[in-house]
């Protein structure tokens, strides 16, 4: 687990699969359904906070039982309008709500599950398995504009998406132990972000953001590889190197950066993109999660294929 400090949470996975998405033994596997990285959940995870409201006792977060209490589809600046409504009527009998974080509303889901990508034994209602906005906006204009993160409810893939679209808003209040995802929320929360964030050595770089030690060469040295020769070369290496889980992955992302999306002085290649990790998929077993580098992007790859690099991580 990361250093006390470093909130990075478990995945929620507990079972373990091949490269076809059959449940196989954990025992060895060097999945994430096998070591279960980061912080626990608690039991119950979710409780009540108040008429409406459910309070995520992972994070310390509240949020709208109802989860389309917003009723419809809006874009990035219209969900804005809509949250500064809500507070103006005390929506809930509370004044301050806001759009989450990319970051908040990734750890909302639950990346070993789908339709909806939630946690078992969720408390929301009414989830529409679409786009949903945070308030992070992504930190490279396209041609269609400007574009802010979104995280779909169903599969709980995350992209940045045109600030014009029309998604759903899931607003959220109160703070939490989340890492901040841009060196401008940390010092918005007083949380410090080390200058340099990546400590180098011997081709090892100590992220001292979250304490997690990584292999600064992706691997392998030249072309991909697939999901399972990704975990056999971390078997190889042996402990206490593994292959991160999706979460530890996105841990390395600055919000305020991209192509790639990592913080200046990153110890890693500049054209890194495609990165597994050891999370499968909930919507398909087959599928395994990945990092793009590039844009910070959460998305899936399908294991057979050899289409991604992929990093190897430890602990202090």
């Amino acid at each position: 687990m990361p250093p006390t400090g470093a909130f990075i949470p478990w995945s929620g996975q507990e079972a373990c699969f091949n490269s076809s998405g059959r449940v196989l033994p954990c025992l060895g596997s060097g999945q994430d359904g096998e070591l279960r990285s980061g912080v626990v959940w608690p039991e119950p995870r979710f409780t009540e906070a108040g008429p409406g409201v459910a309070r995520d006792g992972l994070t310390g977060l509240q949020w709208p039982v109802d989860a389309s209490a917003a009723l419809w589809p809006m874009t990035w600046d219209e969900a804005a309008a809509w949250v500064e409504g809500a507070n103006n009527r005390a929506f809930l009998e509370h004044d301050d709500w806001r759009l989450p974080s990319r970051r908040e509303l990734l750890y909302l889901t639950c990346p070993a599950r789908a339709r909806p990508a939630l946690p078992d034994a969720h408390p929301f209602l009414n989830v529409f398995q679409h786009w949903h906005w945070t308030a992070t906006p992504f930190a490279a204009p396209g041609a269609s504009g400007d574009s802010a993160w979104r995280v779909h409810l169903e599969g709980g893939r995350m992209f940045p998406g045109p600030q014009s679209a029309a998604h759903m808003v899931l607003p959220v209040r109160g703070v939490s132990a989340i890492l901040p995802e841009t060196p401008e929320l940390a010092a918005a929360s007083r949380t410090l972000w080390p200058s340099p964030r990546f400590e180098t050595s011997d081709g090892q770089a100590l992220d001292r953001l979250t304490g997690l030690v990584w292999l600064s060469q992706p691997l392998p040295d030249q072309g991909a590889a697939t999901w399972q020769e990704a975990l056999d070369a971390a078997r190889r290496l042996g402990a206490p190197w593994r292959l991160p889980s999706i979460y530890e992955l996105e841990s390395l992302v600055d919000a305020s950066q991209a192509w790639p999306a990592l913080s200046g002085g990153h110890p890693f290649p500049g054209d890194l993109d495609g990165v597994w990790s050891a999370t499968s998929s909930g919507f398909d077993a087959a599928w395994a999660w990945v990092l793009y580098f590039g844009k910070g992007a959460v998305g899936v790859g399908h294991k057979p294929g050899r289409h991604f690099n992929f990093l190897l991580t430890r602990t202090t």
